[in-house]
């Protein structure tokens, strides 16, 4: 049969609107994201887990790598390395407090440049935070500050570790959660230094592990019946238990405490109104340090790359940072968000340890404050918890005594400048 012109473009036709409805009806199926996470936080795998895509088509499947209390933090790595060795990969990796640095080296994290240039209205020092040569391959969604918060008059010095300690017992006052500070010292005073040199002595483990021991005795002990330290994995994550309330309402002195939400900030801001309290934001050399939240890193060798990019652009978005900050309760590091919010939060009633606050909107001058730590946030308080993990364990050894100092120290600079030589 003679085949027409006609009957062949009619036929090329065909052919064509069949490509294209397949190609859409494929981009239009269900997909799955899998996102892994290191440890156990119910706010962000809500908020990570809500994420469906432009169509609503997708589901986020969210992996928590400490899936039990026995796991230290090797074993967890462990498995992340195992997954993206494999084709079995996670799509998404949430990288707190784990070490980027082997994994950018290794061509594992795709760029994210394009991401951070086409969004104007991210916290420059936040968003590029991740920038290794000339790529960028991590994305904090969000942040916390860190704050300096005593009691109205009290005489506290918090220029460095051996001073506040120095200084709460001078005046005989008390603080908050001891793994908080115990945690929040180290992220600030102790793993810069190791992390500058690439390596640690047994003189400067031996000071900090004494000071960390002198430290117990700032604290109330009473409700676990005796002095025992906790300093295992679960403690060493994001842990925010706003000490500042519970100065505000006469328990406790003074504390380096996470400030991690607009609402939180504002109960401070508040509480400071009323004469009760007083805070700073702590600073490393001038600059505010923050801890980056909920770091975003996509996998090179993602078989859905292109949603995954698609995710974090979301997350980043206008949407996605309010979506940060009304499910998550964290502090987004868009700035355009982060000045709406503070607009948005009107005054509320606060109750906690059987105390009332009744909690002011922010004022022009508190707006004004914040905004401009927002442009000084340049110190990023990025620890590894592998790292961590170590030098804990060991003080917890010595401290709860399990291990003399000597042998705690020995053990701990051992097993650290091993890992710091890898």
């Amino acid at each position: 049969m003679k085949i027409t012109k006609k009957l062949t473009a009619l036929l090329m036709a065909a052919i064509m609107a069949f490509t294209t409805a397949s190609c859409g009806s494929s981009e239009s199926e269900p997909q799955e994201l899998n996102v892994f996470v290191m440890s156990p936080d119910m706010y962000m795998e809500s908020f990570l887990a809500s994420y469906t895509g432009e169509n609503g088509n997708i589901t986020t499947n969210v992996e928590i790598g400490l899936s039990n209390i026995d796991m230290d933090t090797g074993d967890i790595l462990k498995l992340l390395n195992t997954k993206l060795m494999s084709n079995d990969g996670p799509d998404i990796i949430i990288l707190d407090d784990i070490n980027p640095k082997g994994y950018i080296e290794s061509g594992q994290l795709a760029d994210l440049s394009d991401i951070v240039k086409d969004n104007k209205d991210l916290i420059g020092g936040v968003a590029e935070s991740g920038k290794s040569g000339k790529g960028i391959y991590y994305i904090p969604a969000s942040f916390s500050f860190i704050t300096e918060t005593k009691k109205a008059g009290a005489d506290i010095d918090f220029t460095d570790m051996e001073s506040f300690i120095s200084s709460m017992k001078a005046g005989g006052y008390m603080s908050g959660a001891y793994e908080n500070q115990a945690v929040l010292w180290y992220r600030t005073e102790i793993e810069p230094q190791i992390r500058e040199k690439k390596k640690v002595t047994e003189e400067e483990v031996t000071g900090y592990f004494e000071k960390l021991n002198a430290m117990t005795d700032l604290f109330s002990w009473e409700e676990r019946g005796m002095k025992k330290v906790s300093l295992y994995a679960g403690n060493f994550q994001i842990n925010p238990l706003s000490e500042f309330d519970r100065i505000h309402f006469g328990k406790f002195d003074a504390a380096r405490d996470y400030t991690e939400g607009i609402g939180t900030l504002q109960r401070l801001y508040s509480m400071a109104a009323d004469g009760d309290i007083s805070f700073e934001y702590t600073k490393k050399d001038g600059e505010n340090i923050y801890i980056p939240r909920c770091i975003i890193a996509v996998n090179e060798n993602s078989k859905n790359k292109k949603a995954a990019m698609k995710m974090v652009e979301y997350m980043l978005s206008d949407e996605g940072q309010r979506d940060v900050v009304e499910n998550g309760g964290y502090f987004p590091v868009s700035r355009k968000i982060i000045e709406e919010e503070l607009e948005a939060f009107g005054e509320e009633d606060f109750y906690t340890d059987g105390g009332h606050h009744h909690v002011k909107a922010f004022s022009e001058g508190a707006k004004e404050e914040i905004m401009a730590a927002v442009d000084n946030l340049k110190y990023e308080s990025y620890s590894d918890v592998y790292l961590m993990e170590i030098i804990l364990s060991g003080a917890m050894d010595y401290i709860n005594g399990n291990e003399t100092l000597e042998n705690a120290v020995t053990k701990t600079v051992s097993k650290a400048n091993i890992y710091l030589a890898e």
